[in-house]
């Protein structure tokens, strides 16, 4: 499955802005670095993006 430029550009910018509106309402730079940290490990390991995260643990 081949993803377009442009839809990696849209999520990019639709990340960006999610991550600055939560820095607007006072969640820590720190904190949201430390998540997506998390995410991006989990994801490495599972090697796809788990539609629901509660049960990508089991």
């Amino acid at each position: 499955m081949a993803v377009e430029l442009n839809e990696i550009e849209e999520a990019e910018v639709e990340l960006e802005q999610w991550l600055v509106e939560q820095t607007e309402n006072g969640v820590p730079e720190i904190v949201l670095v430390g998540l997506l940290r998390d995410y991006a490990d989990d994801i490495e390991h599972l090697g796809y993006v788990p539609r629901m995260w509660g049960e990508s643990e089991q």
